[in-house]
């Protein structure tokens, strides 16, 4: 499938946490792996969707839309040029045709 340069003006790398035993009984994340790079458009949430997040104690910063992938986890972060995106929403698939994800996430 070709996209449009002006849909996905973005490239986005996704990536892994290594979990390492933090001696406790639980894990901690331990290093990043890059999973799969692909071309998005990064989309800074307004400041009605800010607000109104803010307030469902559930702060969002940013609207990613990239091409549909099903190996996306909620347990990835996004690279974004030199700023790293946490995932704070399932994939949402737009139009629900299988072409176009969105994630809503927040800067880490």
């Amino acid at each position: 499938m070709i996209h449009d340069h002006e849909e996905y003006p973005h490239e986005i790398t996704f990536q892994i946490g290594k979990n390492v035993p933090d001696g406790g009984g639980g894990y901690k994340v331990e290093g990043w792996t890059d999973v799969f790079t692909t071309e998005a458009f990064v989309n800074p949430v307004s400041s009605k969707e800010f607000y109104r997040a803010r307030q469902a104690q559930t702060p969002i910063d940013y609207n990613v839309l990239f091409p549909y992938k099903e190996d996306v986890k909620p347990s990835m972060r996004i690279k974004y040029g030199d700023q790293y995106l946490a995932l704070k929403s399932k994939p949402i698939d737009l139009g629900g045709w299988g072409e176009k994800l969105m994630l809503k996430c927040v800067s880490i």
